[in-house]
Formats: C-alpha cells, structure tokens, sequence
C-alpha cells in the first residue's frame, strides 16, 4: 500500500481537478481590493436572478493627499465577453456610485499649481465611476479583477481623480 498511495493520490488529484466545479454564476464575492491609493475590503453581490446587476463595496485605507480611510458603493453591471475563439470566463463590469472619505492629516487640493490644505479631520465625498474586467477561475471559487474608477469629490475636492485596482474575491454561492 506504501507505493501505491502516491499513485492514488495523483488520480485523485486529477478526477478531481477535471470536474468543472466554479463554472455557475456567483452570488456574492468577498476579497481584498489593492489600488494605487486605496486598500482594503471588497464585497460584491448580486440581487437580481441573471446575476448581471448587483452592488460593490469597499472600506479601507488611501494613499491619496497624505492618507486616510475611504469607504465607497457602486451599483454595478457586469456582462460576459463573447469570444468564441478563446473560451475565457471573463466578464466586463461598469458601474456608478459614491465615495466618502475621511483624512486625518492635512488633507489638500491643487489650485494652480499649489496645494492648498484643508483644516485637520476633512470629510471627503464625491461621485465615481467604475470600469473592469473580472476572470472567473474555472476550477477553485475566486475571482481575479482589474478595475479603473474615476471619481470627483464634491466637498472637499483631493488633488487626485482616478484609482486603478487588483481584487481578488473568494466566491460564496
């Protein structure tokens, strides 16, 4: 049995990773979302029954002026992308939502050319976009994306105005 229990081992492993097991659509993804300013929590759900419309959010710490934390919400859409040659589970994802933000160091905008700060503890909250690609694993339940959100802030404008992100999410059904 002492020889054969690294042959087992080795069919088990390939029955097991032949069978399609993550191809479903998924109800809710929770993970961990890195940008170039901010990091943190990222949850996605969806609430409709094609699993095409849902809701994102993030909560966690920016880069952006001199740090802070950020939370935002986006209504999102999410639609495969049909190529029949490459058979891919991709899907494209666009959405709008909002942000918040709240910084406890000098918190600050550009005005020609000039950082003029904000007085200490400023609250941030503005409008954003969001436009991504989403990779859905075939064979274990995570999801692997890249995403470009553009936003504004309303009150109290920063002296940035678009994040680019990596997110990974674990896949609850």
């Amino acid at each position: 049995m002492k020889n054969n229990f690294p042959k087992l081992l080795c069919f088990l492993l390939i029955v097991c990773s032949s069978v399609p097991v993550c191809e479903a659509q998924y109800a809710t993804g929770v993970g961990v979302h890195v940008g170039k300013f901010s990091t943190g929590i990222d949850i996605k759900h969806f609430f409709d029954a094609t699993k095409t419309m849902g809701y994102e959010i993030f909560g966690g710490f920016t880069q952006e002026a001199n740090s802070g934390y950020m939370g935002k919400l986006f209504f999102v859409k999410q639609l495969p992308i049909r190529q029949s040659r490459l058979q891919v589970p991709t899907k494209i994802i666009f959405g709008v939502g909002s942000h918040a933000g709240f910084y406890k160091d000098p918190y600050y905008r550009i005005k020609d050319g000039q950082a003029l700060y904000y007085p200490v503890n400023t609250f941030s909250v503005g409008i954003d976009g969001m436009f991504g690609l989403e990779y859905n694993t075939r064979r274990m339940p995570v999801t692997i994306g890249v995403d470009a959100t553009p936003y504004y802030s309303l009150l109290n404008p920063g002296p940035s105005w678009i994040d680019f992100g990596v997110n990974v999410r674990y896949v609850i059904r």
